[in-house]
């Protein structure tokens, strides 16, 4: 029996990138930026219209949630991979499980983002994957990351991945380093030699980072991101937003509208 020839991709496709969520301001945000580093962007609510997608050969990079209303991004990324061995795949999730990240690894992904994570960090590696260069794109660092060397290997590693869950809420000091079962003391050190920034320092800059894909958006108002984020008064926001960005929160959503 001939098997029927697969449909090959266009021109078009190969700088059209898929992003499989059903969150609209995830969406809203890559799209974006997507579009300023000369991309085309697509969306796919559900993981049966990734798959479709991806049957017609629609795109020639995804950006692939793990967590969508119909099935786990696993699931899509499995039939990815038997549609399209090689195309380039990366994998976003809510959570940090090691289980997930290594059975997305084996499938084949380029990289693997966190939730709350830098849209631009993302956005970079999608540029590259597709070869697009930009100038800018090295001179981005996300202060939020863990170093590889210590990840999933530390009390430090446990505590970065607990402020990455509940950034949102009131985190202490105390709670945080029961969290590492570590001593107060113990921790502060441990924390600003690891990661080259105090505690609450880190947690400033990780509130901020989270609180730009609010204002990408450019819907939400200032006060309300402020307080979903963690801060507890505008003006608390507005200072720490502009010691992180160097630009109030007005002047970098007019900057990225």
């Amino acid at each position: 029996m001939t098997s029927t020839p697969r449909k090959r991709r266009s021109r078009n496709a190969k700088k059209t990138v898929l992003i499989v969520d059903d969150e609209p301001m995830i969406c809203e945000t890559l799209g974006t930026l997507l579009s300023r580093r000369g991309l085309v962007f697509k969306q796919a609510l559900t993981g049966k219209e990734a798959i479709e997608s991806i049957e017609k050969r629609e795109a020639g990079l995804v950006i692939l949630d793990f967590s969508l209303p119909d099935m786990d991004g696993l699931k899509v990324l499995e039939k990815i991979r038997d549609l399209e061995p090689d195309i380039p795949v990366i994998f976003m999730t809510g959570y940090g499980s090691e289980t997930v990240s290594i059975r997305a690894f084996k499938l084949g992904i380029s990289d693997y983002f966190i939730k709350p994570f830098h849209p631009r960090s993302l956005v970079d590696k999608a540029a590259r994957l597709a070869g697009i260069k930009d100038d800018e794109a090295d001179d981005y660092k996300d202060e939020t990351s863990i170093p590889k060397k210590i990840e999933n290997t530390s009390e430090i590693a446990k505590a970065v991945e607990h402020m990455k869950k509940n950034y949102s809420s009131k985190i202490s000091l105390k709670e945080i380093s029961d969290i590492a079962g570590i001593s107060k003391f113990h921790f502060t050190r441990s924390f600003k030699k690891v990661m080259n920034m105090s505690f609450s320092d880190y947690l400033n800059h990780l509130r901020v980072r989270k609180a730009e894909e609010f204002l990408y958006s450019n819907t939400a108002n200032i006060s309300s991101v402020a307080y979903k984020n963690g801060f507890s008064s505008l003006r608390q926001f507005e200072r720490s937003f502009k010691k992180v960005t160097g630009k109030t929160p007005m002047q970098f959503r007019r900057d990225n509208s």
